[in-house]
Order: C-alpha cells, then sequence, then structure tokens
C-alpha cells in the first residue's frame, strides 16, 4: 500500500472502534496526518523523489534506541518514524488506530487484547518483525537497564504469548480499555537490540542510519529493503537547534527545510515570511500543586488562585490568539468530550480574596518553578500580576528543563509551570497524572471519587460509558483544583516553501509526521 496515495481508513469507522482500536485499521499515510495530507499535499503537484531533506530538531538524542523516551517524544518523532514503524498511531482527534499493526482487539472486560500483524514486514538487517519480535522488544524494554520511562507501561502487562507468527496475545495484571494507546510511542516502536552501546536499534522504517553525532546530528538514508513504499528523499538529515530563534533564522534563510516550532510568536509571522504550518493543538499549558505540602493541601487555597486566573488574557498575552482557553483534562477534541465536561470557574479575584480569608491565608506568598523559555517566562509574569490582584504575592524562580523536571518528580516544589502534551490522550492522561499510585502524580492528589471514576472508565470497551466515568474524574480535577488549566497551545512544523507533501494536523492533539511522506521541490 502506498503511503503517499491513501485516505484514512478511519473516515469508516464507528465511534466504538475508533475509541478500543479493534479491527479498523488506519491506512499507511496515518503517521503523516491522514485523509486531510492528500489534500495538504494535491496544491504541491506530483511527488519529486531525490534530494536531501535537512530537518531542525528541539532537543538533543542520546541514543537512537526507542528505549530512549526523548527520541519518542513529539519533536522528535519525525526522526524515530524514519527509523522504526510504530505498532499504533494517534489519529484526529485524540483516535488510536493501527499503523504496523492490522488490529488490536480486546476481551470483553479489557484484561486480555490480541495484536494482529502486517504479513512480510521485515527489519532493516532482513530479519522477521514477527509475533515473537514484538514480544522480545517489550521484554528489552521493560527490564531496568533499558531505563525506559515505558517500564511503568510494560509492568501493567502479566503475559505475553505467541498465538502465531503474526498474532501476540497481552494478559494485563488489571483492566486497561486503552492498551492499544501505550503502543503508539516506545514499546509500539519495535525493534532489535542495538549492538553495542554506540549503535542504533535495528527498526523497520523507511530509512537506515548513515552517520550519527549524539547530541548534534545524525544522517540518514533510504532502507533499500523497506516493505512498504519508498521515502522520496534519498537522504534525510537532522541537526540539533536547541535555540528556537535560532531553529527559525534556519529555515529563513535556507539551511533547513523543516523545523519543529512551538513559539507563538514565529507561528503568528511564519505565513507572513513566506514558510508553510503544519500545527496541531498538542500542548496544554497548567499551573500545578504539591497537595502534600501547606497551604497547597487545602483545597480553598488551591480554589482561589483558580478564582484568580484569567485564562483568556493568558491566551491572548501569552499565545497571541494561537490557541484556545483550556477547561479541564479532557481536551476540546478528545473522543470523550462533551458539552459541560468541567465546569471550570470564572476570573473572579473578590472570590478569591474571600476563599483566601477564609483558609487564614489573605498574606499568602509562594515560590513558581518555571522554565526559562520566553513563553514560559511571559506565562509566570501574567500569572504573578493575576495573583497580585487577590493579594498573593508569587516570586517566579526560573530552572533549565533537567532540574525543572528533578523538582517536579521528587515533589520538591510548591506551585509549579507544566507544559506536556499528555492531555492529547485523554486515557494516559487521566490514569497517569490522577490515580494515586500514578507515575506522574506529581501532585500527590489523592481523591477517591476520582480514581473509581477513572478505574470503571479504564475497565469498560463501552466507549459511552467510558466517556461518562472519564467526565465525573475530570470535574472532580477542577473542582478539587490539584492542577489549573490555562490553554490549549499549537505546536508542530514550519516549512519551507520548497518542502512537499507537508500534511495538515490540525486535527492531532499528537504531531506525529512521517519524514518519507514529504519532499524537496526541485
Amino acid at each position: 500500500m502506498k503511503r503517499h496515495t491513501l485516505v484514512l481508513a478511519s473516515t469508516v469507522c464507528t465511534a466504538a472502534l475508533a475509541l478500543t482500536a479493534s479491527a479498523c485499521s488506519a491506512s499507511d499515510d496515518t503517521v503523516s496526518g491522514g485523509g486531510t495530507a492528500a489534500s495538504a499535499a494535491k496544491d504541491d503537484g506530483p511527488a519529486v523523489d531525490g534530494g536531501t531533506l535537512r530537518i531542525g530538531l528541539d532537543r538533543p538524542f542520546t541514543k537512537l534506541d526507542p528505549a530512549d523516551s526523548t527520541l519518542t517524544s513529539m519533536p522528535l518523532m519525525i526522526l524515530a518514524n524514519a527509523l522504526y514503524d510504530p505498532l499504533m498511531v494517534n489519529g484526529d482527534n485524540g483516535a488510536v488506530q493501527p499503523y504496523l499493526a492490522k488490529s488490536f482487539t480486546p476481551n470483553a472486560d479489557a484484561t486480555a487484547w490480541t495484536l494482529e500483524l502486517r504479513e512480510g514486514v521485515t527489519f532493516s538487517d532482513g530479519k522477521p518483525l514477527d509475533a515473537q519480535a514484538v514480544i522480545d522488544h517489550v521484554n528489552r524494554l521493560a527490564k531496568p537497564e533499558a531505563k525506559c520511562a515505558c517500564a511503568v507501561d510494560a509492568a501493567g502487562i502479566g503475559g505475553m504469548t505467541v498465538n502465531s507468527p503474526t498474532s501476540v496475545g497481552f494478559t494485563l495484571k488489571s483492566p486497561n480499555a486503552a492498551f492499544p494507546g501505550l503502543f503508539t510511542r516506545s514499546l509500539g516502536y519495535v525493534s532489535e537490540a542495538p549492538a553495542g552501546a554506540d549503535n542504533p536499534a535495528v527498526g523497520s522504517g523507511p530509512y537506515t542510519l548513515e552517520s550519527v553525532q549524539p547530541g548534534v546530528s545524525a544522517t540518514l538514508t533510504r532502507n533499500p529493503s523497506y516493505w512498504g513504499a519508498k521515502g522520496h528523499a534519498d537522504k534525510l538529515v537532522y541537526k540539533v537547534l536547541p535555540d528556537a530563534d535560532s531553529r527559525y533564522q534556519s529555515l529563513r534563510s535556507g539551511d533547513a527545510d523543516l523545523v519543529w516550532a512551538e513559539t507563538p510568536s514565529q507561528l503568528k509571522q511564519a505565513p507572513a515570511d513566506g514558510l508553510r504550518v503544519a500545527t496541531g493543538p498538542g500542548s496544554t499549558s497548567t499551573v500545578v500543586f504539591n497537595t502534600k505540602v501547606a497551604p497547597f493541601d487545602d483545597p480553598r487555597v488551591r480554589k482561589a488562585l483558580q478564582y484568580a486566573v484569567d485564562r483568556s488574557a493568558i491566551e491572548k498575552v501569552v499565545y497571541l490568539d494561537q490557541g484556545k482557553v483550556s477547561d479541564g483534562p479532557i481536551g476540546s477534541t478528545s473522543p470523550y468530550r462533551a458539552q459541560g465536561t468541567a465546569d471550570y470557574p470564572a476570573h473572579d479575584p473578590a472570590k478569591a480574596r474571600a476563599l483566601l480569608a477564609e483558609a487564614g491565608h489573605s498574606d499568602l506568598s509562594f515560590e513558581y518553578l518555571v522554565d526559562s523559555r520566553p513563553e514560559g517566562q511571559q506565562r509566570a509574569t501574567a500569572l504573578q500580576q493575576m495573583f497580585a490582584e487577590a493579594g498573593v504575592k508569587m516570586t517566579i524562580k526560573p530552572l533549565d528543563p533537567a532540574n525543572l523536571g528533578t523538582a517536579m518528580f521528587q515533589r520538591k516544589f510548591q506551585v509549579m509551570d507544566f507544559v506536556t502534551s499528555m492531555f492529547g490522550d485523554t486515557d494516559t492522561a487521566l490514569a497517569s497524572l490522577y490515580m494515586p499510585d500514578a507515575p506522574y502524580n506529581f501532585t500527590g492528589w489523592n481523591n477517591a471519587k476520582a480514581g473509581q471514576a477513572i478505574a470503571a472508565g479504564r475497565s469498560t470497551v463501552d466507549p459511552a460509558q467510558r466517556a461518562r466515568s472519564y467526565q465525573e474524574a475530570a470535574q472532580e480535577v477542577v473542582t478539587d483544583a490539584p492542577m489549573l488549566f490555562l490553554t490549549e497551545n499549537q505546536v508542530g512544523f514550519l516549512a519551507s516553501a520548497r518542502t512537499g507533501g507537508l500534511p495538515d494536523v490540525s486535527k492531532r492533539t499528537v504531531v506525529n509526521v512521517s519524514p518519507a511522506l514529504l519532499w524537496v521541490k526541485k
């Protein structure tokens, strides 16, 4: 099947199939933006083969292995997709669909799943990518020495069996109706173990590695034995350009053909500079409280700060009308969305002051941790001014990304800035952020009603029932306010006018583009 010609098969999927990732398989172009990719590429004329595509990455990678979670972060998936084919992909509006897999179906209570693979797929070294290869991959990434963040997901698997060369059976330790969603990133990029510490893991993708300087650059060439349609460009050259302004200027000057972008001013300016834009609502800005320390163990204090925030003003001032206001953990494009999903409080500084007085904290002051990027600083400054209107003194403390992450995981903070793509997958976000023993429960929040609702949602394969459970949990999150929601933000790629095949990813909460679909105009 040709990746660049087929229309997304999800147009014929029912809602139930889309939500449970069952037999309705996505077409080969799903990674790039699906059916909308065809219309976007139509204006480019026929695809052109040959040449070199130059791609600017926003962060360094330590190794070319799905075990490295940096490689499978959203901005670097354009590199991962060149070397590894994902089993599952995030489609439009948060749906999870088969890609390298043909189907992923559950039993009645979502405690057992059957994965069916495409036939005839091989790794770039010629070995078959079969059921045993999937099991070996999952087992490798689950081991502590792999240091994969995905190990917490693999830990929920009780057993795996080879049903046939193209069929894997999974038995889970507890029901998980969203299990296929765990195979859209590290666990789903099936690979053979690296031959050595400095070697890449062997994948089945459309390109193979020619050379690499970890943290600096990588050059890839077409995989001559690729099982599917060949990539258009002869070579892909990736360069790590961590500074957003330098990355943008490299595109304007012609030194790069495609770069990752999430700076609002650049997204707004790009069309005027003759650049192409492919973005989706893949990021949510929030404020996280440490609910284990006073005074943020008091929901009245958290609620007061919720009333103090003018989300519309933050969207306009920080995001320049490039995004939209967020009203809770179920995003605006989620399949579990319903009118009135969460009754989010309106901006009301007077109510904020009254709640603080009631809680005995009229003179509240705290330290706010934030990263050093310009939009982070702008967001923190806006919040500082809003909190001041409610009589609250907030001190801004910038940290580099590594130290900010350490503070979050070790829960060494009072209040901090948290911008994440996790809300692009409602199932994962709710279970990972709000369950008492969840791996990313940075807030330390423990709400029995929310936990029961999330567990109920994960235990049913009925999408309507799951939506009701998740909406109940979302309302608890908003009401008890362990986290404040600010904005849904656009993130994605900017490209030069000479880059063809750039897809429409505007409905994608996970912006996932395959470089094999792109070409360089001559």
